[in-house]
């Protein structure tokens, strides 16, 4: 069960020109969120990662800018609040 559900607007993954998809849905006890998106990694507004190098081409991602992945299909992680911490 999920307590509230986002999705990005509509954007373009600007190395490739594939549109962007990026889908969180909240935990209903409040301790963290699922993230579904075909992009991860470090970008000019985020930095959501699926671990090491190896893990992210593991689960399909290719390097399209360093440190940033894409996948052909969403990949889904779920993300606790408590590691959360502000981007600098």
């Amino acid at each position: 069960m999920y307590k509230t559900y986002y999705e990005s607007a509509p954007g373009v993954i600007r190395s490739t020109g594939e549109p962007a998809i990026s889908r969180f849905w909240e935990a209903a006890d409040g301790t963290g969120m699922w993230r579904q998106s075909n992009f991860w990694g470090k970008s000019g507004t985020s930095d959501w990662t699926l671990g090491s190098r190896e893990s992210m081409q593991s689960k399909g991602g290719v390097e399209v800018e360093p440190d940033f992945w894409f996948f052909d299909k969403p990949a889904t992680a779920y993300v606790k609040f408590s590691d959360m911490r502000p981007k600098a």
